[in-house]
């Protein structure tokens, strides 16, 4: 597992040195084009930032606080033309604990390298590619491809490569091969993941076209008994409600290793200019952590921005997640709320506030936990 792991993380570094973000939930619903259109050609950035932890150790009794202090640099860099445009972008943050407890290193490292590639052969076809890698301390809740509670240090790895081709004005498809996995630090439940699919999409209009999806996952896990194989039959519908509003819809059923569930995933993305910007998702279906023995379950989350002024701009965010598995059920409520203020033309003050909250009915999995910060960043 972790060979096949080092692989995949060792074929994005090349690919990224050489060539052109989406993963998990955030994938549902994605308009690459408009991600293309946002970045800049290039830019860099730097900051600091100090925060204060309530429960570092995720204890449900023994919560111990701490200060801590990080840095962040990264580059995005775009380029290309109308028929082939290129992102990459990538990220560094270590975080130091000034009074961190046993069990949790005093240094913690986050990093993340990805790319975006489109290329039009041709008016008829389009070749895309999206590659995401990271590794990181934290669960990515918008990502949801760990276990939602934090264990231990993690990488992830996702790439997802797709052909778009129109037959004719109303009748399109799109097959894509997708590679994913986790590989946690001193945990059991490492996995890997193949995926390919094929979508059959009818234009009834200029604003709502038709969907119909078949995926199969071939999934390779460290835990025990958690090996299976996915067949996931789903109709759905694309609609452009107006220029600024999209919504995407599928449902279905996904049929694993002899069981079956309802498979639901929804988002909706409201875009106003660079001043509002939201997203809602939603999939409901088997966990795919790499736990053995999951029962279906929900994630949904909205992340929103609104830029007040030229100077201020803020953010929130809130996320569910019910897990059932062989061990414990849990929910876990995710929320935030954050601003950047620009001082001058390329520096600003950023802050944030955090709260997760897990119930389960293992009392050990149970915690609360709050968390502040308050940085500095230059953008050049």
């Amino acid at each position: 597992m972790k060979n096949k792991l080092s692989l995949f993380t060792t074929a994005a570094v090349v690919a990224l040195a050489s060539q052109a973000s989406a993963q998990g939930l955030l994938q549902i619903g994605r308009n690459l084009d408009s991600d293309f259109e946002r970045k800049l050609p290039f830019s860099y950035s730097v900051g600091a930032q100090i925060g204060w932890d309530s429960n570092v150790n995720v204890s449900p009794t023994n919560e111990q606080d701490s200060l801590y202090a990080s840095l962040s640099l990264g580059v995005n860099y775009s380029s290309g033309d109308r028929r082939t445009a290129i992102n990459y972008h990538a990220t560094y943050s270590p975080l130091f604990y000034f009074d961190a407890p046993a069990g949790v290193d005093d240094v913690q490292h986050n990093g993340r390298i990805g790319f975006d590639i489109r290329h039009r052969v041709n008016p008829r076809l389009t070749i895309t590619d999206s590659c995401h890698v990271a590794y990181e301390v934290e669960p990515d809740y918008g990502i949801g491809a760990t276990m939602a509670r934090r264990t231990q240090p993690y990488f992830y790895g996702h790439n997802s490569l797709a052909a778009a081709y129109s037959w004719n004005r109303r009748f399109s498809t799109v097959t894509s091969y997708t590679i994913s996995g986790v590989d946690y630090d001193g945990l059991g439940t490492d996995y890997f993941q193949h995926m390919s699919a094929n979508e059959f999409r009818y234009a009834f209009s200029r604003t709502t076209t038709g969907v119909l999806t078949y995926r199969y996952a071939i999934t390779d896990s460290d835990a025990a008994g958690a090996d299976y194989d996915s067949h996931y039959a789903l109709v759905g519908v694309d609609n452009r409600f107006d220029p600024r509003l999209t919504g995407s819809f599928r449902a279905g059923a996904e049929f694993r290793e002899g069981d079956s569930t309802p498979y639901v995933e929804t988002a909706l993305t409201y875009r106003v200019s660079r001043k509002t910007d939201l997203r809602w998702y939603s999939q409901y279906g088997f966990s795919t952590d790499g736990t053995a023995g999951s029962d279906a379950g929900l994630r949904t989350g909205v992340t929103a921005s609104y830029r007040f002024n030229s100077r201020f701009t803020g953010n929130l965010g809130a996320h569910f997640i019910q897990e059932d598995n062989m061990f414990y059920d849990q929910d876990v409520i995710a929320l935030s709320a954050g601003f950047v203020y620009s001082l001058y033309k390329n520096i600003s003050l950023n802050g944030g506030y955090s709260f997760t909250t897990v119930s389960s009915d293992n009392d050990a999995s149970e915690f609360d936990r709050h968390q502040l910060q308050l940085g500095v960043g230059a953008r050049f």
